[in-house]
Parts: C-alpha cells; sequence; structure tokens
C-alpha cells in the first residue's frame, strides 16, 4: 500500500460520488469551525491508525519479499 495508490481511491471516490464527497467535506470544516479540540484529536487518532496499518502493511511486504528471495535463493543452490 502506497500512498500513490491512497490517493488514487481518493479520487475515484471523489469522481464517482461527488456529491457525497463534498458534503463530507463540508461536515468536516464545520465540525473543525465549531469543535476544533475534539476534531484535532479524531484526526490525531486516524493519523496514528494510518501510521500504525502503513508500518504494518510495510513489514508485511517485506517479510514476503524476503521469503520469496529465500525460496529462489533455495532453488539456485540445489
Amino acid at each position: 500500500m502506497d500512498l500513490e495508490s491512497l490517493a488514487t481511491h481518493i479520487r475515484y471516490f471523489y469522481f464517482d460520488h461527488t456529491i457525497a464527497a463534498i458534503a463530507l467535506g463540508g461536515t468536516v470544516v464545520v465540525l473543525f469551525f465549531f469543535r476544533p479540540k475534539g476534531m484535532l484529536k479524531v484526526v490525531g487518532l486516524i493519523l496514528a491508525f494510518a501510521v500504525a496499518a502503513y508500518l504494518f502493511s510495510l513489514a508485511i511486504d517485506m517479510a514476503g519479499s524476503g521469503r520469496t528471495q529465500k525460496k529462489e535463493m533455495i532453488r539456485t543452490v540445489d
């Protein structure tokens, strides 16, 4: 999961569901305007979960590529 594919998915969501995306964006802006402290906590929590998910997927990708390289090395020795 890289950031470019995430941005692409967000863009596709915007183009497929324009009205819902604008309403969601407007709601977030209004909530930030009326409840900034609460929204900053929510954004911080979402950011922490996003970083954790990204690091987890990165670790899974590294383990998978290491396993693939190990299998190739075993095959070349035989």
